[in-house]
């Protein structure tokens, strides 16, 4: 269920105006619960709305670690809690690194899932290309 990768993954380097993105679907039978523990450890993060790629992005943000969260349908068509993840700082260059910070993150998702009694089916990581950071 967790997710431990803490290196690169685009094509290229992460760059400073940039975003490492990934991305937990998470299957569960109680998808409002999973729901309260999101907003239980997001709730010191301030909203936010940016247009990223074109496309308007709304979320939680301490200003290097983004949260954005919406009910989606996974490939084989099971409604899932789609959580995006977007991390700022890139390797050798900021302490921590974009990936420390999604690894720390997606932890704490899991144990706060687990430390509520939530259960989970499935947890899903995609990791997505990187994308230019709006603020």
């Amino acid at each position: 269920m967790r997710w431990q990768r803490r290196v690169e993954w685009g094509r290229t380097e992460l760059a400073q105006n940039q975003w490492a993105v990934l991305e937990g679907q998470i299957d569960a039978p109680d998808i409002g619960a999973a729901e309260q523990v999101l907003d239980e450890l997001t709730g010191f993060m301030e909203p936010f709305r940016a247009d990223v790629e074109g496309r308007p992005l709304a979320g939680d943000s301490d200003g290097q670690l983004a949260v954005v969260r919406r009910r989606a349908d996974d490939r084989r068509g099971r409604k899932v809690l789609s959580v995006w993840f977007l991390a700022a700082g890139p390797v050798g260059q900021w302490t921590p690194h974009a990936f420390d910070r999604l690894a720390s993150a997606t932890g704490e998702l899991v144990d706060g899932l687990m430390a509520e009694g939530v259960q989970i089916d499935e947890i899903r990581w995609i990791e997505h290309p990187y994308v230019e950071r709006p603020f």
